[in-house]
């Protein structure tokens, strides 16, 4: 509910005769329709309705201001899609009304008029879930699992439980393997701040890749954890909230079973490898879906990983001049036609890394950019533009999509022919000389339950240093909550 919203429902609610000015005395401020989720602890409640508690004599224009900054601090709490606040005469307030009577008219003194507010919750939903999320794409089955706590604790907090698994078809066993942990809780006084801490571990075996090269086939670990702020924004034209984080991650990796031919870019890591980085990220979101196959809106996601120590082993730390700054953004825009029966979609993806010294050095495998797949760049193989990681790639995407004869506007199955292109260098200065590009037509099918990607590509480049992926892929998720 917007400001002007909630004048007009004040209006209707009590008589104020459309004066703003109009004095108000906050008697009773009641919070109802929390079911489903955990009813939030008494202190936090106060933090948030401080303003409203402390002054309870306000007038009409800043009770609307009070409110709706309310209103905003329980959405940034995440445990409600929508809240709405009403303006009610309070016909328990008898001592204010004995008041008004024992006041002679003659007075012209204005008495405020007892109000009841009332805030209506509308909790989000799968609060406390269970989500299991299988995979096959790019020649790689995968399965999730996801539990999530909201309000446990009572505090708006959120706690968050990832498993994956990774089977490869080829070599026949599961090649990876990851566990996930997350926690957030926000700010008492400032609820749109939340602090964030994660801790991650995970382990893949780089063999039987197409992507990697025989001599340089290795398994790799990594133990992360990240502790920072997210701050969130609430827009009311486009309905999104925009985030920004900011925080320190520490990460070990281990690079093993690498054989005695490997290169130099995988033999100069093996072993255990530390790195210390202040990490930062902005997301905003407006885009409008049907189901999940987005119609109009954007959506910007921009990464900043900037070094600030690296060791190499237990007690040998690299130079300064050997840390780097990693940046990366991704953006897309879509617009619908036709009343949403054709969508636009346009695609633009970047990244670099930036050294502090010099001299260009060379980074560790798992901070490298890689390109390539059905979720990537569609017509090749995973990871197999310019065969392995380099650091710096780009992506352009444009794609036409329709709806299909005989289904609904409302229906997320949609036909796409798409064109993208891109490359990854180990050198700015090569990044655009050459570039992988391919064509094709898609069948799409996309909610939160499930979505397929049915691809008929046709690569338009043929460098020696990519893998093309020619003809039909295929990708399926299916969630199961």
């Amino acid at each position: 509910m917007t400001e002007n919203e909630l004048l007009h429902s004040a209006h209707e609610e009590i008589d104020l005769q459309g004066s703003e000015t109009k004095p108000l005395y906050i008697s009773k401020i009641s919070l109802t329709g929390e079911e489903g989720s955990s009813p939030l602890s008494d202190s936090l409640c106060k933090a948030i309705l401080g303003d409203a508690l402390s002054q309870p004599l306000q007038n009409v224009e800043n009770s609307i201001h009070v409110f709706e900054h309310v209103k905003r601090k329980l959405l940034f709490t995440g445990l409600f899609k929508d809240v709405t606040v009403t303006l009610d005469n309070d016909i328990d307030g008898a001592p204010l009304g004995m008041l008004r009577k024992g006041i002679p008219q003659s007075l012209g003194l204005e008495m405020p008029l007892l109000t009841h507010v009332r805030i209506w919750l509308h909790p989000a939903v799968n609060l406390d879930s269970l989500m299991a999320t299988t995979t096959l794409s790019d020649d790689v089955i995968s399965l999730v699992g996801r539990k999530t706590w909201r309000n446990l604790l009572g505090q708006a907090d959120a706690e968050t439980l990832n498993l994956g698994f990774h089977w490869n078809p080829v070599s026949s066993h599961w090649d990876a393997k990851s566990i996930k942990g997350a926690f957030s809780l926000p700010l008492v006084k400032v609820p749109s701040v939340r602090a964030v801490l994660e801790v991650q571990s995970s382990q893949r075996d780089l063999r039987s890749r197409p992507f990697i090269t025989q001599e340089d086939e290795h398994t790799e670990q990594e133990f992360s954890v990240d502790a920072g702020f997210e701050k969130r924004w609430l827009c009311d034209k486009s309905r999104s909230m925009p985030l920004l984080y900011t925080g320190i991650s520490v990460a070990r990796r281990n690079l093993q079973r690498l054989g005695p031919k490997a290169s130099q870019l995988y033999s100069t890591f093996a072993g255990p490898f530390d790195k210390t980085s202040i990490l930062s990220y902005f997301t905003h979101d407006t885009r409008k879906c049907v189901g999940s196959f987005p119609l109009s809106g954007f959506q910007l996601t921009c990464k900043n990983d900037y070094v600030i120590s690296q060791w190499q082993g237990a007690s040998k730390q690299l130079p300064q001049s050997k840390n780097f700054d990693k940046a990366e953004f991704q953006f897309q825009h879509h617009a619908s036609y036709w009343a949403n029966r054709i969508t636009r979609s346009l695609e633009l993806e970047g990244g670099g890394i930036y050294f502090l010294g010099s001299e260009t050095e060379t980074v560790h495998p798992q901070d490298r950019f890689y390109l390539g797949g059905l979720n990537s760049l569609r017509g090749f193989h995973y990871n197999g533009v310019g065969l392995g990681g380099r650091n710096f790639y780009y992506k352009l995407g444009l794609s036409v999509s329709h709806k299909l004869i005989n289904t609904p506007l409302e229906s997320p199955l949609r036909l796409q022919y798409f064109l993208n292109a891109g490359n990854s260098a180990g050198d700015f200065k090569t990044i655009f000389d050459s570039y992988a590009a391919a064509t094709g037509v898609s069948l799409l099918y996309k909610t939160p339950e499930a979505v397929m990607d049915l691809t008929y590509a046709h690569p338009l480049t043929a460098r020696p240093d990519d893998l093309s992926k020619p003809g039909l892929s295929l990708g399926v998720s299916l969630s199961f909550f």
